[in-house]
Formats: C-alpha cells, structure tokens, sequence
C-alpha cells in the first residue's frame, strides 16, 4: 500500500478544522436548554446560574485561543460594531463572540480548502482548473457561517414576532390592574418564559437596565436595536410619547398591541396570497407539459399515422 504525504497532511488538517470549528461554534451557540423538569422548578435555580460563568469562562478562553485566527477575518472598526450588533440580534452577547465567530470563518475556509486539496491528492488525474476551482470551497466555507447567522437573527426575530402580542395583552392586563410598567414588564417576562423565552430573556434585560440606572425610554430602544424588530422600535416611540404628554400607558400599550395583530394578520395574508403565485412555477413546469401530452398526444400521432402516408400517396 503507497503512503501519500498529502493525502494524509489534507486529512490531519480537515480533522483539525472541523474540531476547531466545532468548538467555536458550540462555545458560540451553547445554550443549555432546560429539562422539563427545570421548566416546572423541580431542580434547583442556582445551577442554571452556576453554568452561566463556567460557559463564560470557556468562552474567553476559547477566544484567546483562537485570537491568532481571528486576526486574519477582523473586520474594521465600523464593520465591527455592526459584527456585534448582528451577533447581539442572535441572541450571542458574549464579550468573545466576535472573536469566536471570525475565527469560525477562518477554519470553515480552511476547511473547505482541505477538504479541496485532499480530493485533489487522492485522484489519479489532476482536477480541470485546479487552483481556480479551489477558491470555490474556500469561499464556501468563509461564508458559511455568515449564512447560519442570518438563519438564526431571522429565525430569533420570527419567535420575537410570534410572541410580541401576547406579551402586550399581558402587560396591559398589568399596567390596568395597578403595576408600574417595570414591574409588568418583569411580571411579563416570567409568565411567558415557557411559552415565548426569547422574548423572555430580552425583557428581563430591559427590566434589569432600567434597574441599573437606564433611563427607560433609552432602554426600550436598546432593547429594538438588540433585536432588530420594528414593531418595537414603534413601542419606544410611543411609551416615549406617553411619558412626554402624560397620556395613559395601558390605552397607548393596548393601541400598539392591537396595531400588532393587524399587521401579523395583514402579513399572514400578504404570504396566503403569495402562495397562488408561486404555484404557477411548478404548475407550468410540472403539470401543464403532462397534460399537454395527455390531450394533445393522441391527436398528434392519429395525424402522423394518417397524413403522412396520405402525402406519400400523391407523390
């Protein structure tokens, strides 16, 4: 058996990048999700709690780790906030997040680059276009995790959309019955951590800047610009607005609730109707050539097998 050095150097390094990128990518989106019994309370509340520095520990040191990587993906300084502020709309607020997720993108493409070069060596014949066709799985994997990260902000938003009525109706009924809107909003935030717990968590943020000395007009759009929804950065305005005329707080929350649920109708609507459109595509593509041929078909072969030897005839 022939023993090939780049075949096994092409191995031992998509090996070490997909570990690499394993773990930066669990240290990033590691989120112990509860039992069912910790969701009913039936285990202690200080574990959760004790996790959440030893994780925070992990990431850190992973980060210095992997700070030489990331060094060849940091963006700049403008493009950095925006790496954070999109991490922040994933729900990845870590100090080493970024430092994580270019690293990520820096094994990804090495990764692909491997995995390019050991197909390469273990063909007989060299691969058409070699050098340029292996920017192909270098860009891949660079931007990769990109794309994961737009799946997560939007599926992040879409639960935060989901669950933005629901959480209004319950802080009016808060507001009405003589809370003060922080303590309806932590109120809020508990009652529906089962059912919604991203919007949860991001409430119960609000909740403790507000607490820590944030004003809270200025803590409700912290909390828009952490998750990207317009529909609260509407909600700043008008608690804003309230604050500023003295008008009531549970008339103003139930107007925005209510505005809510028509636009979640109007866009329910808005895709139902969408969907006849993009029917056609396969329908044209798919069943309309089929029945073509079932209709049409018989008649095209009774004209064959009887016109053309017709015209054979009068030659």
């Amino acid at each position: 058996m022939s023993f090939d050095p780049m075949a096994v150097l092409a191995t031992t390094l998509i090996l070490a990048a997909v570990a690499f990128l394993a773990s930066g990518v669990r240290a990033i989106v590691a989120r112990s999700e509860e039992s069912l019994a910790q969701r009913l309370g039936a285990l202690d509340a200080a574990q959760p709690a004790a996790a959440e520095p030893a994780r925070g520990r992990i990431g850190a040191a992973l980060a210095r780790a992997l700070a030489p990587l990331a060094k060849l993906a940091q963006p700049g300084r403008d493009q950095e906030s925006r790496l954070r502020q999109r991490l922040a709309q994933a729900g990845l607020r870590a100090e080493s997040a970024p430092t994580i997720f270019s690293a990520a993108k820096v094994l990804a493409a090495s990764a692909g680059l491997a995995a390019f070069a050991w197909v390469s060596a273990t063909r007989v014949d060299p691969l058409p276009l070699g050098p340029a066709l292996a920017v192909l799985p270098f860009a891949v994997g660079y931007y990769l995790p990109d794309a994961w990260l737009r799946q997560r902000i939007a599926a992040r938003k879409l639960a935060l959309e989901r669950g933005l009525p629901d959480a209004l109706d319950l802080l009016v009924t808060c507001v009405e019955a003589g809370l003060g809107l922080d303590q309806a909003m932590q109120r809020v935030a508990d009652e529906i951590a089962l059912a919604w717990p991203v919007l949860s968590d991001e409430l119960h943020l609000t909740y403790l800047e507000v607490n820590a000395g944030i004003r809270r007009i200025e803590a409700m759009y912290r909390l828009a610009e952490r998750t990207g929804l317009a529909e609260l950065k509407s909600l700043a305005a008008t608690l804003n607005q309230t604050e500023i005329f003295g008008t009531s707080i549970g008339t103003a929350l139930r107007v925005q609730s209510e505005s809510m649920r028509i636009r979640r109708m109007q866009r329910a609507e808005e895709r139902a109707a969408i969907v006849s459109v993009k029917l056609m595509i396969p329908l044209v593509v798919c069943v309309l050539p089929s029945l073509i041929a079932i209709v049409v078909g018989p008649a095209v072969v009774n004209i064959i097998n009887t016109l053309f030897p017709a015209l054979k005839g009068h030659r």
